[in-house]
């Protein structure tokens, strides 16, 4: 075990000294098991700002404080809201399902451009027709100018929000990197 790699400590589930058969020397063959983790777990995220927020609102209402309350009992009021609250919200929200290749930028509207970009082209290997060929050509043009238009807005809009914390971050972001 001299020769441990302390990333690699998490993923060490089992070794084993005595089931190998000997060398015939002062060395001790081991058998080792590992069980890395997995590459990509990101857990997927609420949409807060697409989450029914009047409803949770509502919610809210329903519950009114104690009267004179102890501050106990307000601590126990404020919990009990605060989760009706939140489980309601979080019930509406929608998640994403983020993946190792999903981008920030990436729209609805790009998803079903994309789909019928795709199926136009599914179209022209299978026909070979004229009208086709140029339904496919249309739908590809109008797919990659969408791309355009959302990652110049995303980009734009996280330029926007740039503060003095995260300045360097959007620095490093625009600047040209240096070739070999």
């Amino acid at each position: 075990m001299g020769f441990a790699n302390p990333y690699i400590v998490s993923a060490f589930s089992l070794w084993d000294a005595l089931t190998l058969p000997s060398t015939g020397s002062h060395h001790t063959p081991m058998r080792i098991s590992l069980h890395p983790p997995p590459l990509y777990n990101e857990k997927p995220r609420t949409h807060w700002q697409d989450a029914d927020w009047p409803t949770g609102s509502q919610t809210g209402k329903s519950l009114p404080p104690p009267e004179t309350p102890s501050p106990n009992q307000l601590d126990q009021w404020f919990s009990s809201a605060l989760t009706a609250r939140t489980t309601t919200i979080e019930a509406t929200a929608p998640r994403s399902r983020p993946s190792q290749r999903s981008k920030h930028w990436c729209t609805p509207l790009l998803t079903t451009l994309r789909k019928e970009f795709t199926k136009a082209t599914r179209m022209v290997k299978k026909s070979q027709n004229p009208d086709t060929f140029l339904t496919a050509t249309l739908s590809k043009l109008s797919y990659f100018k969408a791309i355009k238009k959302a990652k110049a807005s995303y980009w734009a809009d996280f330029f926007a929000k740039t503060s003095s914390n995260n300045i360097w971050t959007a620095k490093q972001l625009v600047a040209r990197r240096k070739t070999p």
